[in-house]
C-alpha cells in the first residue's frame, strides 16, 4: 500500500476575516459536531501533515480522534493547502507569527461554532508552540481548555540557528537573503533531521519519513516543478525564531493561565532543555506539567517514539478536555 491509501483526514475550508483571498485549510478526523475539538498547528517547515503522517500508528492527528476528540490541523496562511498566490515572488518573509495568531483566531472560531463550545484543547509544535502561547497569553486565551506545547520554543540564545538566520556580513542583523519563502525538498529534510540523531541509532521508520516528505510534497502544485522536487515554506518564521533565539520573547507566559504541558526530545537542539524549562518556570498556570523523552529528536512525534508521545498528550488533555 501507499502513502495515498492511509491519507483519510476530511478537509475543511475556512475564511480569512484577514484576507478576503485566503481560505484556511483545515485537515480532521472524526470531526462530529458532538466531539470536543483539539487543533494542532504546526512549526516552521512541514504543515499539518507532520500531526498526520499517512502511515499506520504515525498519525497524532488520528491518535487524538481514536481517543475520543474531534482532532483538526491547521494549515497556516501559505503552508500545506493554504496557499497564497505568488508565495515564491515575494520580497518579504512571509507569515510571521501575528499572521499565525489571526489565521488561529478564526480556526478557533469556526470549531467553536461547530462543536458549540466555548473552548477547544490546543496543540503547537515547534514554532506553533509560539504562535499557539501568543494566542492563549492574548485576548483570546480564555478559549483555550488546555494547551499542549511540543518541542517549545520560548527565548534562549541559540548559536546554531543564529548562524543560519545572521547575514554573513553582520552577524547581529538577519539575513535579507531570506525573501517570502524558502523551498523544502527530501534531502534538506533528512540532513536536519539526520543531524539530531545518533550515528548509528534506529531513531524514525524511513517509511514514515517518505510519506511525511512525498504527501508535504503533494500540496504544493509547483513541487514537481522544482529539482530536486521541493514545496516552498514561508520565511516568516525565520524573523520570529530570530527574535526567539536571540532570547527576546515574543509572549508573556505569565499571562498564560490554563493548563499547559510541555513536551520535548531529549535530543532536541532546536527546542533545548534549559529555554522549556525557563519557560514552565514562567507559566502561570496552577496545573502544568513538563515531559521529556530521551532518544528522540525535534521530529520525535514522527519517530519511533510517536506513539509515546500521542499518549502523554492525549492523557493530560483527557484531564481538562472532556471527551
Amino acid at each position: 500500500m501507499t502513502w495515498q491509501d492511509y491519507d483519510t483526514a476530511t478537509s475543511h475550508f475556512i475564511a480569512s476575516s484577514d484576507d478576503p483571498d485566503l481560505r484556511l485549510y483545515l485537515r480532521a478526523h472524526h470531526d462530529a459536531p458532538e466531539r470536543p475539538p483539539v487543533l494542532f498547528v504546526h512549526g516552521a517547515t512541514y504543515a499539518s501533515r507532520l500531526y498526520d503522517v499517512p502511515h499506520p500508528g504515525a498519525s497524532w492527528l488520528k491518535a487524538t480522534a481514536e481517543a475520543g476528540y474531534a482532532a483538526y490541523a491547521l494549515d497556516i496562511r501559505g503552508y500545506g493547502n493554504s496557499h497564497v498566490a505568488g508565495l515564491g515572488e515575494k520580497p518579504y518573509p512571509y507569515a510571521r507569527g501575528t499572521d499565525a495568531v489571526a489565521d488561529i483566531t478564526d480556526a478557533v472560531r469556526w470549531l467553536c461554532q461547530r462543536h458549540n463550545r466555548d473552548q477547544i484543547g490546543l496543540v503547537g509544535g515547534s514554532w506553533g508552540s509560539i504562535t499557539t502561547a501568543m494566542f492563549a497569553s492574548g485576548p483570546s486565551g480564555a478559549q483555550v481548555a488546555a494547551l499542549v506545547l511540543y518541542a517549545p520554543i520560548f527565548a534562549e540564545a541559540n548559536a546554531g540557528w543564529l548562524s543560519f538566520l545572521s547575514d554573513p556580513s553582520d552577524p547581529l542583523a538577519f539575513n535579507p537573503a531570506f525573501d517570502g519563502a524558502r523551498p523544502v525538498c527530501e534531502a534538506s529534510t533528512r540532513d536536519r533531521w539526520d543531524a539530531e540523531i545518533p550515528a548509528g541509532e534506529d531513531w524514525r521508520d524511513e517509511a514514515v519519513f517518505q510519506a511525511l516528505v512525498q504527501s508535504s510534497l503533494s500540496d504544493d502544485p509547483s513541487a514537481a516543478h522544482r529539482n530536486p522536487p521541493a514545496f516552498l515554506a514561508p520565511n516568516g518564521t525565520l524573523l520570529d525564531l530570530w527574535e526567539a533565539f536571540n532570547a527576546r520573547p515574543l509572549y508573556d507566559p505569565s499571562r498564560i493561565a490554563c493548563p499547559t504541558l510541555l513536551i520535548r526530545g531529549g535530543a532536541d537542539t532546536t527546542s533545548t532543555r534549559s529555554d522549556a524549562l525557563a519557560l514552565f518556570d514562567r507559566l502561570a498556570a496552577t496545573h502544568k506539567r513538563y515531559a521529556e523523552l530521551a532518544n528522540g529528536a525535534h521530529f520525535a512525534s514522527a519517530e519511533r517514539l510517536g506513539p509515546q508521545v500521542f499518549n502523554i498528550a492525549n492523557a493530560f488533555l483527557h484531564d481538562w478536555v472532556n471527551p
